[in-house]
């Protein structure tokens, strides 16, 4: 007994019912876990002989016993068994509804006795008349049920209403008197009188006592017969019923008596039956009362009669009376309404002249209906018809249509035969709009999900998935029919399912936006990042009627976002790099700097401070250079000069520069160029710069003492050449690999930097080798195990690069003595510059403001004027426009020297007249060799 189904134990059929049933699937769950006070009131009616029946919780889920379900009819048993309570009374609930909804919300229970309710059971429809209570079923939560305790009292009110039709017509046709008295008893309990209780008409005529209910004998007649007291005392005593005739001189009449004793809980009441043997005064007054009867009669029958006309006015639905031969007899308003002004069809053929079609989707549906089909017809057959949607033409209104729902059934006379019929009509048609825009919306809905790239779905207000597009299906290569309902959650990633659940969980309590991003499983396997979102759709009343979500592949876009925060991490840490490396040369610098202020400072030592601020500067100058590389090339200004280049030339020349920091840190430097004696076609100078590039961070990341080789190996299937630089250095962890090429990237920096740089110099070297049309690779079997980088770039033809080596080295070394003119408001940068130029041979001419220039080229002549654009009072633009107007320099090279080197500034330097625009500070050994490409020939320079 300590089963779940404990308290299901016994209740006849249908405690077996209710232990068979699956309660999990209704909103009751399982019987082991409803309430206490439900499993008690299910006890208290399974164990009872009366009809009950409990509605519980909001849906009013239904359970009843055998007693009641006997009243349900086949039509609800056994259905109604877990079936919510509106939807199984729902032709009753406009009845009892309202009552059912005031107990639930905390009204108090009701009792009603012998009520009409109208249902259909059995196959028709039947007036029930029910005496029924309705209690709340409560517990410390409040109200949770409803128990009805029911009695169907229908053939006891019938047989009553019969007995008091009969007793009526009997009470009030009868020919004999007929009277109710009670016995009035003295103190000491001795029959003294008697009340009229009830009297017919025929006992006022029979005994001539009018008005005598609520009157005693003795008012009525105040010297009555004691023997009349004592034989009707008798009779109530006893309950033996007596015949017998006796006349009363106080009255003066004689009657023939029938009395017998009527039951009653406290009364001692008696029936009588009068008859007045004075005859001819009977006749009179029986004529008179069969008259006032009739008259009674015939009122009510008219009353009765308008009742029944104003019920048929005012009925929405149409209804119609043919009878036996199918002439229609009647109909109502609202008849007339849906049919227009119809004929009075004769005969069962004349309907052929109502047109109809039949709208109740079966394989005759839009078929038109024939005369011997439509339901008042087929009622005349015999026919109970239910229910036929037929969508009609009313008459006289060709052009509109209505969609009729039609019940229909025969009236038959007492021995069964058919006397007509009646036929009734609703009105549908909005119904049948509704549910037509209803099919036409949800196939937009889902032609538009359809059609949209991303992945749309829907749920029930409990979560339940009901809907998923193509997209979904074609994403995950899951039919729809697997992912319905909670299938869906297959396709999510274990480790994201759990945050994902809490999530929904947490917008179906709340109602809130639903909106997660986690890895969904692709069709081919792989897990893709997507962003899940969805809304709640609500009803008029703010009730949740539907979720719709949708899911995008945001899978690139996420892995876009992560590698922009790790370049993002990179540039943060490069500009705390940069700024450590440009304040580094600053502190030698401004040391060197206050050491030559000092005075007797010998020369050694002013020397030394010089190189010291070369050295520093030039340093400063490689960072800026290696900034403005990067810029140049992130923006795609880079222009190469594609000429014809001996290989073996740039791997000498970027040596000959990586050789200080190399001999520096004490490592052996080998080389195999056996195959470098190839050309390639590109710029020089940038090749250069990537093989120097590549032998300084080998010096660099490799310890003292180390290992560096240098090797060139062609191929002439692939017509390239690949250049490597192998060390036994540091190395390179595998995790740094993918991304030793980027901007920024380095290995992990110790605190004391021992290497220096900023992180752009690989990267410089992607570019430039891409440039050129080849491609670098690095390679390190990890840290401590060296690293090897190989650049592949495509052959040219060879014998360029030596000559173009030794038209620059000429450029280098000879100088031909120019008159320079040099205009600077720095001083000291001026005055320097002045210093380099006239140390090899040319003559220099310093000028601090735009206004000493101008006074100077009207009385000297130049061959060459370098001038700052960032002057006072007029830049270098100005200053070159009136240098060029003046006759002394009308053939003098104009240069421009300033801290912007942008496309723009270049341009606005040509646009003045400069012939060159360099960028400071200057590459001192670049403006010889530019000077020299200036020199005129010696035999045309004026004098």
């Amino acid at each position: 007994m300590n089963s779940p189904f404990s308290f299901l134990v016994g209740g006849g059929e249908m405690g077996a019912l209710m232990r068979a049933y699956d309660w999990q699937a209704t909103p009751l769950g399982p019987p082991d876990t409803w309430p206490m006070a439900l499993r008690t009131i299910v006890r208290l009616m399974l164990s009872s002989n009366h009809p009950m029946l409990i509605w519980w919780g909001d849906e009013l889920i239904q359970l009843y016993n055998d007693s009641y379900r006997q009243t349900l009819g086949h039509e609800r048993h056994p259905s109604a068994l877990g079936q919510p309570g509106r939807v199984c009374w729902a032709e009753a609930w406009d009845l009892i509804g309202a009552e059912i909804e005031h107990i639930m919300s905390g009204g108090r229970g009701a009792w009603h006795d012998d009520r009409l309710i109208p249902l259909t059971r059995h196959g028709r429809r039947e007036d029930l008349w029910w005496t029924y209570g309705c209690s709340p079923i409560e517990d410390e939560d409040g109200v949770r049920g409803v128990l009805v305790i029911v009695n169907d009292v229908t053939h006891n009110h019938l047989l009553r209403q019969r007995l008091e039709q009969t007793h009526h017509v009997l009470f009030d046709t009868m020919d004999e008197g007929f009277g109710m008295i009670e016995m009035i008893d003295d103190a000491n309990g001795k029959a003294v009188d008697y009340l009229f209780v009830e009297a017919n008409p025929a006992f006022a005529r029979h005994t001539g006592l009018v008005d005598s209910v609520g009157q005693t004998a003795r008012e009525l007649v105040p010297g009555i017969e004691q023997s009349w007291i004592d034989i009707y005392d008798d009779i109530a005593r006893s309950g033996v019923p007596r015949r017998f005739e006796q006349g009363s001189e106080a009255m003066g009449r004689w009657f023939t008596v029938y009395a017998s004793r009527i039951a009653h809980p406290t009364r001692r009441r008696v029936a009588l039956l009068f008859t007045d043997i004075s005859n001819q005064k009977n006749a009179e007054r029986a004529l008179q009362a069969s008259e006032a009867a009739a008259r009674t009669a015939l009122a009510q029958a008219e009353a009765d009669r308008r009742r029944l006309d104003a019920l048929l006015s005012s009925a929405p639905v149409g209804i119609v009376y043919a009878d036996a031969r199918g002439a229609l007899s009647s109909a109502n308003p609202m008849m007339h309404v849906l049919w227009g002004e119809h004929p009075m069809t004769t005969s069962p053929e004349g309907y052929a002249d109502w047109r109809g079609w039949w709208a109740d989707g079966s394989q005759r549906h839009g078929q038109q209906v024939q005369a011997r089909d439509w339901s008042l017809v087929r009622a005349l057959r015999g026919e109970q018809v239910d229910a036929d949607f037929v969508e009609i033409e009313p008459f006289g209104r060709p052009h509109e249509r209505h969609t009729l729902l039609t019940r229909a059934a025969p009236i038959l006379d007492d021995a069964g035969n058919i006397t007509g019929a009646v036929a009734v009509s609703m009105d549908m048609t909005a119904q049948v709009q509704v549910q037509r825009a209803l099919r036409e919306s949800e196939n937009k809905f889902r032609t538009m999900t359809e059609a949209m790239p991303q992945m749309v779905w829907s749920g029930l207000p409990d979560g339940t998935n009901d809907y998923a597009n193509g997209r979904w299906c074609e994403f995950t290569g899951m039919s729809s029919q697997a992912l319905a309902g909670s299938g869906w959650t297959r396709a999510i990633h274990p480790d994201d399912l759990s945050a994902l659940r809490a999530q929904w969980m947490a917008s179906l309590a709340s109602g809130a936006l639903f909106e997660i991003e986690h890895r969904l499983r692709h069709h081919n396997g792989d897990y893709r990042w997507v962003l899940n979102r969805a809304l709640p759709v609500r009803d008029e009343a703010g009730a949740i009627i539907r979720w719709m979500g949708t899911v995008t592949d945001m899978h690139d876009h996420r892995l876009a976002a992560e590698e922009l925060k790790a370049a993002n991490a990179r540039k943060d840490e490069f500009l705390a790099m940069l700024a450590h490396e440009l304040r580094n040369p600053l502190a030698p610098i401004s040391t060197a700097a206050q050491m030559l202020k000092l005075s007797g400072v010998d020369p050694k030592r002013t020397a030394h401070a010089a190189d010291v601020i070369g050295r520093q500067v030039r340093h400063m100058v490689e960072l800026v250079d290696d900034l403005l590389d990067v810029s140049r090339v992130t923006r795609g200004l880079v222009e190469l000069e594609r000429l014809p280049v001996d290989l073996k030339t740039v791997i000498h020349s970027a040596i000959e520069q990586a050789r200080p920091l190399i001999e520096k840190k004490g490592h052996t430097l080998a080389t195999r160029l056996g195959a470098a004696n190839v050309t390639v076609t590109g710029d020089r100078k940038r090749l250069v710069q990537v093989m120097t590039n590549l032998l300084g961070n080998a010096a660099k990341y490799t310890p003292d003492g180390g290992e560096i080789t240098v090797f060139a190996q062609a191929d002439a299937a692939t017509d390239c050449v690949t250049l490597s630089v192998r060390d036994n250095g540091i190395g390179i962890d595998a995790s740094l690999l993918p991304d030793i090429f980027e901007l920024f990237t380095q290995a992990r920096r110790t605190p004391d930097r021992a290497q220096g740089g900023l992180g752009l110099g690989l990267a410089l070297v992607r570019s430039m080798v891409t440039l050129h049309g080849g491609r670098v690779e690095a390679h390190s079997d990890g840290p401590g195990q060296g690293s090897c980088f190989a650049v592949t770039l495509p052959l040219g033809p060879g014998g360029a690069g030596p000559a173009a080596a030794t038209r620059e080295d000429r450029a280098l070394a000879s100088h031909t003595a120019l008159r320079v003119m040099i205009v600077d408001d720095n001083r000291d940068a001026a005055e320097s510059l002045g210093m380099v130029l006239a140390a090899v041979g040319h003559t220099v001419q310093v000028e601090e403001s735009p206004q000493g220039a101008l006074r100077r080229a009207e009385s000297a002549a130049f061959d060459v004027c370098l001038l700052d654009i960032g002057l006072p009072d007029m830049d270098g633009y100005q200053l070159a426009r009136r240098l060029r107007a003046a006759p002394r320099l009308a053939d003098a090279v104009l240069v421009a020297l300033s801290g912007y080197g942008q496309p723009q500034d270049l341009a606005a330097s040509q646009a003045a007249g400069f012939s060159r625009h360099l960028v400071k500070p200057v590459d001192i050994p670049y403006l010889l060799a530019l000077l020299d490409t200036l020199a005129p020939d010696p035999g045309a320079m004026p004098a």
